[in-house]
């Protein structure tokens, strides 16, 4: 794969007002087909392969730029290790958060989406009016366990 910047990789950053590079490319061509929600080392590991010479900070550099961007969310770790994972996949749905691992995937679509749909906003509503503060995004994580078997 060629990690050069075109016409849509350069529109995509452009957008969010990010220069183009090869090392951006290649780190969110790794995030975008990635389904675990890597960490940061976790890309490193993906990416220095295409990229020999890339370093630990430039990923790391990276990744904040693209979060302060708004082109990918930083998910915090809940767990013991302080890893946070990242996820370029922006449309609102649940994550699943497995309690021993601290492995993220995200819930099917079909079921994020009745979970979020059946959100009462009547109770969004009572959030404003009891507190003054505006519900703009929900994000949902259901904490767990995967089976030994499961499939992400």
């Amino acid at each position: 794969m060629s990690y050069e910047c075109d016409d849509h990789s350069s529109r995509l950053f452009g957008d969010h007002n990010l220069r183009c590079t090869k090392q951006r490319k290649a780190i969110y061509a790794a995030l975008t087909a990635s389904r675990c929600h890597p960490t940061a080392d976790e890309l490193y590991r993906q990416v220095q392969d295409q990229l020999p010479g890339v370093s630990l900070a430039t990923v790391y550099n990276t990744l904040e730029a693209f979060t302060d961007a708004g082109l990918i969310a930083k998910l915090p770790d809940a767990g013991d290790n302080g890893s946070a994972r990242y996820d370029a996949h922006r449309e609102p749905h649940t994550h699943l958060r497995d309690r021993c691992t601290g492995v993220v995937a995200d819930a099917p679509d079909d079921l994020s989406r009745i979970i979020l749909q059946n959100l009462p906003q009547h109770v969004l509503d009572d959030i404003r009016e009891r507190t003054g503060f505006s519900v703009d995004e929900v994000q949902i994580e259901l904490i767990g366990r995967f089976d030994s078997g499961a499939q992400l």
